[in-house]
């Protein structure tokens, strides 16, 4: 998280995840997006950054991800859930940049 904060960390640490169109209309569609900004009290969209960070925050998200994968989704959601488990896993954030 450090080295994020100083534009300084190299690629090698870092886990991402691209969505094509089609898969950020599937997260858009699924309604985890709109629940992930309620209750984490943030603001993920197309022109804004977020950064998710706090363990109870990591928590919800990956609860409210879980909770929205259907058949039709899952391959996009298990994408951010897989990245959501490694931050907890990692004590680091998950970020959003669309």
């Amino acid at each position: 998280m450090k080295l994020l904060d100083i534009n300084n960390c190299p690629d090698a640490l870092l886990e991402s995840a691209k969505l094509m169109q089609e898969e950020y209309q599937q997260f858009l569609e699924s309604g985890a997006l709109e629940s992930i900004n309620i209750e984490a009290g943030k603001i993920i969209d197309e022109y804004e950054d977020e950064i998710i960070s706090t363990p109870a925050d990591l928590s919800k998200t990956l609860k409210i991800l879980k909770t929205h994968l259907r058949p039709e989704n899952s391959k996009t959601l298990n994408k951010l859930i897989h990245l959501n488990v490694l931050a907890i896993n990692k004590n680091t954030g998950l970020f959003f940049f669309f």
